[in-house]
């Protein structure tokens, strides 16, 4: 059984295959990815975190910096932030 996700991220990665020329579409042999934000962060969440979905719970400036992060595919993000704090 296929997820709604996994649905749109095949749908997608056909697209890419078609030659179309709108700026969104996605260079062939990418994946779109999914951010998940809840701007109250709770236990559970919307959608297993992995490779191509992130979660973020709770909301601020550095939101925009994380989210940047995981768009361009740096998997250090986490173990580089927690490095720059001071304890």
């Amino acid at each position: 059984v296929m997820t709604a996700w996994g649905r749109f991220v095949a749908n997608q990665r056909k697209l890419a295959g078609c030659g179309a020329s709108e700026p969104t579409a996605l260079v062939k042999g990418s994946s779109p990815k999914l951010v998940c934000i809840d701007i109250q962060p709770y236990p559970t969440t919307q959608a297993i975190e992995r490779d191509d979905i992130m979660n973020i719970g709770g909301f601020s400036d550095t939101v925009f910096a994380r989210v940047c992060d995981f768009v361009a595919g740096d998997n250090q993000r986490f173990v580089a932030e927690v490095e720059t704090m001071t304890i």
